[in-house]
């Protein structure tokens, strides 16, 4: 199985809050990504858009999942903005 690296430089207001705060990081600091993926699916994503993407619709399906509907999730994102 082929594992790709993601290695990408963001601002760090792009970044999760949890991680902004354990990184210290100024909102418009800018910090390098590194995504090293253990399963299949994240592995054979080839750019950091194509990782997040994975990541989202996983996030969706176990929201839907759990009851929430898409604008629930909307809803949660813009809070934390």
């Amino acid at each position: 199985m082929k594992s790709t690296t993601v290695k990408k430089r963001i601002p760090a207001s792009d970044l999760p809050a949890e991680w902004r705060e354990q990184g210290g990081f100024a909102p418009d600091e800018q910090v390098r990504v590194l995504v090293e993926p253990d399963d299949p699916e994240l592995a054979a994503a080839s750019s950091l858009k194509e990782v997040m993407n994975v990541i989202g619709k996983r996030a969706e399906q176990r929201a839907q999942e759990q009851g929430m509907t898409p604008q629930d999730l909307t809803n949660i994102i813009d809070e934390e903005r």
